[in-house]
């Protein structure tokens, strides 16, 4: 395993860094109800807090604060037309899944003996990347052209990630080039 790494060149090992660092923020946004948030007064006089992520939305006063995961009902009230919000999630999770695989492609083209340089699982880890990248990008250029609202941290997360998988894929390019 130590072998695989210390012939990898620092194009490959840096990518591996930055799609260790991608994966997690991409994780973080997917999973959490922050990609938008907004306050509001209700006929109490009472400021509630509303936090909105693709998989759940939390409601907050003072006094609680109240989560659940979207079902028909729920995605219909608070988004109209649901099919913007449902392409966003499948982007997303595409995106995630892609993460995930690039991960384990980069691992196995640097750490891996019996894989470790071969130019076809680079390709693959580089192209695993790239559709990472897409996938992600696509999603929040969905969400983020129909939400109307404040975009939060998770969102910011998710088009962090999104651009350090597409510099990794950019540097496993180069790694492929030099060799």
């Amino acid at each position: 395993m130590e072998e695989g790494y210390k012939q990898a060149t620092i194009f490959a090992k840096i990518a591996f860094f930055l799609a260790i660092l991608a994966f997690l923020l991409d994780m973080i946004g997917f999973y959490t109800p922050y990609w938008q948030s907004y306050q509001f007064m209700t006929n109490h006089l009472v400021w509630v807090t509303k936090f909105d992520g693709i998989w759940r939305f939390c409601t907050a006063n003072m006094f609680k604060v109240w989560c659940r995961s979207y079902n028909y009902e729920t995605t219909y009230s608070n988004y109209g037309t649901r099919s913007w919000f449902e392409a966003t999630q499948a982007f997303e999770t595409l995106g995630f899944i892609a993460a995930l695989a690039a991960l384990v492609l980069i691992v196995l083209y640097i750490f891996v003996p019996q894989t470790s340089g071969k130019r076809i699982i680079g390709i693959l880890s580089m192209l695993a990347c790239f559709a990472a990248a897409g996938c992600i990008m696509l999603g929040i250029i969905i969400y983020g052209s129909k939400v109307e609202r404040n975009l939060s941290w998770s969102f910011a997360l998710c088009c962090i990630a999104g651009i350090i998988f597409g510099v990794s894929g950019v540097l496993l390019l180069i790694d492929m080039l030099k060799k």
